[in-house]
């Protein structure tokens, strides 16, 4: 159980040191009119990319029940993940502050820094009870995940380590299979029992059947025939059980005493590559890359109380404008009418939801990054076009690129940079100037010293005393 959110002295401190970055974008906006839910639950379907699933645009019908839950809610159209991967994409999204600025450059070599105010930690503040399960272990308590939960539960699996020990009671990701997503869910489920109603809820869960895609250990024999013939049939089978199962367990929650007003929040941390990239290397998976397939992720909201108008809720709106993750934070203290903490960089998508407005405050161009593997890169996304600084070589790729936005990359063969300059020199222009006024913050050692690999890598990419490729 972690320390609870504010400490004063702590938040003033984290106020201070991060209002210059929180004055480069623009601060969380308020919705104070509308419903407050009793409840809070959100899944994180890890590795789930929007374009997908059935609601948002996807040839085949891969995610019935969802569509359902979005029929009945909110969807958020255009939402930008600020990471490819899932340690510094969670970590950004749970305090509405950007990797760079919370430490986390790579797998096993930080952890969330105390002073960064999660969500969890604000709804316990708040007096809500609050749970986590995850069967990520890239989101384990050993990664100071656990802030803010009365309850904690970590993957008992480990998938990269610092030394040779395992943790007390972890297996090793190559011997052992992760929690699925009934164990997961029936837990939350048991707890959401045991709270019949006595106080305010958050749970919090990540369910890992997407990303394991590669492996049928997971999927369930109803599943195993779907999409056959189809481009990425395995990704498909895993989204439409694993979609399955989370509106099976929104229904089994909110059918429960206490539980009938309660806001339900299913995205993502990342996305995919697939298929789509075939002539760059490493392009299948996540991470490496900053493309639309691994950093555009669904976000949906909903309240079983919305479809029958009882709460006036924004039943059946579609949210257009692009959004973060570094948004979810303050939609969510908004619709709860809580305050959001001060180092906040996101705004809250609720008035959106509402209907009262068709833009809140953005920047012009949505920054992502990645530290991963040994690839460094960052990118900037407009409304037509994306440029990336792919700092170190990769197969495939230009040093500086220009992709069209909602196209299918394919690294150098569809670079619009030649084409492009002006707008690839204003963009670039951006990002250099968006690095000045946001700079990189040390990383939180786990325990003591880094190890030799993990600072390595950190010097590599520029941190820790280390130059950057300054190849152009």
């Amino acid at each position: 159980m972690s320390p609870r959110y504010p400490a004063p002295k702590r938040r003033i401190l984290c106020t201070a040191l991060l209002c210059l970055a929180a004055c480069a974008d623009e601060g969380p906006a308020r919705a104070d009119e509308g419903p407050r839910p009793t409840n809070l639950v959100l899944v994180m379907i890890d590795t789930l990319r929007a374009d997908k699933l059935s609601s948002y645009g996807a040839e085949v019908d891969t995610s019935p029940a969802l569509t359902r839950l979005a029929e009945k809610g909110v969807q958020f159209d255009s939402v930008i993940a600020q990471s490819s991967w899932t340690l510094p994409s969670v970590g950004s999204m749970l305090t509405s502050r950007y990797p760079r600025s919370l430490g986390l450059y790579t797998e096993d070599g930080q952890m969330v820094p105390e002073d960064a105010v999660t969500l969890a930690e604000v709804l316990q503040d708040a007096g809500y009870a609050t749970f986590g399960f995850t069967a990520n272990p890239n989101l384990n308590s050993r990664y100071n995940f656990h802030q803010g939960f009365d309850h904690y539960s970590d993957s008992s699996v480990v998938f990269h380590l610092r030394g040779d020990v395992l943790p007390e009671g972890a297996t090793s990701y190559l011997d052992a299979p992760l929690r699925s997503s009934p164990e997961v869910l029936d837990a939350a489920l048991e707890f959401a029992r045991t709270m019949n109603g006595s106080r305010p809820a958050f749970i919090q869960l990540n369910l890992m059947e997407v990303h394991e895609h590669k492996s049928d250990r997971y999927l369930r024999e109803p599943y195993k025939g779907l999409f056959e013939g189809q481009e990425s049939a395995p990704y498909l089978r895993a989204v439409r059980q694993v979609t399955d199962d989370t509106e099976a367990f929104v229904n089994a929650v909110a059918s429960l005493p206490g539980w009938e007003d309660t806001l339900f929040v299913i995205l993502s941390d990342h996305g995919e590559g697939l298929e789509d990239h075939p002539d760059v290397v490493r392009s299948r998976g996540h991470g490496a890359l900053l493309y639309g397939s691994t950093i555009r992720v669904p976000w949906i909201l909903y309240n079983p109380l919305w479809q029958g108008g009882e709460t006036g809720g924004p039943a059946g709106q579609r949210v257009a404008q692009t959004l973060r993750l570094l948004d979810v934070l303050p939609t969510l203290l908004d619709v709860l009418q809580l305050e959001a903490p001060g180092e906040c960089l996101g705004s809250s998508a609720w008035p959106l939801a509402l209907g009262q407005t068709v833009q809140v405050g953005s920047p012009e161009f949505v920054v992502s990054e990645t530290f991963f593997r040994g690839v460094s890169k960052i990118s900037a996304l407009g409304q037509e076009w994306q440029y990336f600084n792919n700092r170190n070589k990769h197969p495939g790729l230009p040093r500086h690129e220009l992709q069209a936005r909602g196209s299918r990359p394919n690294g150098i063969l569809t670079d619009a940079s030649s084409e492009q300059r002006a707008e690839m020199r204003r963009m670039r222009a951006f990002l250099d100037d968006w690095e000045v006024r946001n700079p990189p913050a040390k990383q939180v050692a786990l325990v003591g010293e880094l190890s030799e690999e993990a600072a390595a890598q950190l010097k590599a990419i520029g941190y820790l005393g280390g130059d950057e490729d300054g190849d152009d």
